[in-house]
C-alpha cells in the first residue's frame, strides 16, 4: 500500500496524510501488552511500506525532480526520521514496561537514530546518496525487526501470556 499515493509526495498529499493521522491518534493508548503488540506491528509496517516507497522513489531508474519535488521529497525522509524515532521510543516504552528490553536493544536503537540522522545530513541535496543511505536504513530496519524486535516481543508474549 502506498502511503503517499497518486501524485507522489505532492504537498498537498503529504499534508492531507499528516492531517489524517494526527486525528486518529485521538483514540486512547493500549494498556495490554497483546494490543499494543498489534499497534507496534502496525507501525512497523508502515515505516517498512514508507521506507520502501521512498527508496523507490529514489532510485536511479526514476525521472529528474522538480524544486517542488526535491522538497517534498526532503519532507517525506524528515517525516520518516520522526516516525522511526517516535516509533522507537514507543516501543522501547512498552518493552521496558514488560521487563524484555535489554541494554543492547536500546543501545541498538540509539545507534541506528544516530546513523539515520547523519546520513540523512551528510546525503543532503544528493539523491543518489540519499538513495543509498535509505536502502542502509531499510537494511537495518527489516534486520533488527526480525532480530532483536522480534526475539523481545516473543518474550513479552510469554511473559504477558503467563500472568494471564
Amino acid at each position: 500500500m502506498a502511503l503517499y499515493a497518486e501524485r507522489w509526495f505532492s504537498l498537498e498529499v503529504v499534508m492531507a496524510v499528516v492531517m489524517a493521522e494526527s486525528k486518529s491518534r485521538s483514540a486512547p493508548w493500549p494498556h495490554v501488552w497483546a494490543d499494543q503488540a498489534a499497534l507496534l506491528e502496525c507501525q512497523h509496517d508502515r515505516l517498512e511500506a514508507f521506507l520502501l516507497e521512498l527508496v523507490l522513489r529514489h532510485g536511479p531508474e526514476q525521472p529528474p525532480w522538480g524544486a517542488a519535488d526535491a522538497l517534498a521529497v526532503e519532507g517525506a525522509c524528515r517525516r520518516l526520521l520522526w516516525d522511526l524515532r517516535l516509533h522507537l521510543r514507543l516501543e522501547e516504552r512498552w518493552l521496558s514496561a514488560q521487563g524484555c528490553l535489554c541494554p543492547g536493544h536500546r543501545s541498538a536503537h540509539r545507534d541506528a537514530l544516530q546513523a539515520a540522522l547523519s546520513g540523512f545530513l551528510y546525503a543532503s541535496g544528493d539523491r543518489y546518496g540519499r538513495y543509498l543511505w535509505l536502502q542502509a536504513l531499510q537494511s537495518w530496519f527489516l534486520e533488527h525487526r526480525q532480530g532483536a524486535d522480534a526475539r523481545a516481543y516473543a518474550s513479552a508474549d510469554a511473559l504477558a501470556h503467563h500472568q494471564s
